[in-house]
């Protein structure tokens, strides 16, 4: 089931999100590397979780990964939300990342109620919103 996803508000770019959000503009899905241990992390932190170095750098990665956990909303988190009527919400586990799981939340297309689950191979493609800020979202693997 593929919806076209009604306009909502943008997300308010960061010192340390910007980058996230352009490359999503782009077409392409980048995570935040430690540049001395290599760990990826999201959401963008200005301090490694593994050693606490300052210095970090946007690594391009596939986009693939599997349904870690999902629900259906039934009642609309936003206004914007209402026309959708029941919508998915899910959690994305990023594969050939380093360090503990990257995982995002994102909504997953093509799927209904009794095709979405959990470990569902699936893979990134965007949603733009302007010239700066685009939205990451998924569909199964093809």
């Amino acid at each position: 089931m593929t919806r076209r996803r009604p306009q909502l508000p943008a997300p308010t770019p960061t010192i340390l999100s910007a980058g996230f959000w352009k490359a999503a503009a782009e077409g392409r899905l980048v995570i935040q590397r430690c540049d001395e241990c290599g760990a990826h992390r999201h959401v963008p932190t200005a301090a490694c979780y593994r050693c606490q170095s300052l210095a970090w750098s946007w690594d391009p990665v596939a986009g693939r990964g599997h349904v870690f956990s999902y629900t259906w909303s039934h009642h609309p988190v936003h206004p914007a939300l209402a026309p959708l009527g029941v919508y998915n919400v899910a959690v994305v586990e990023l594969e050939g990342t380093e360090g503990d799981p990257v995982r995002l939340v994102s909504w997953v297309e093509e799927v209904t109620p009794e095709t979405l689950r959990i470990g569902l191979p699936v893979e990134v493609m965007f949603e733009r919103i302007d010239d700066e800020i685009g939205l990451p979202i998924f569909r199964p693997s093809r």
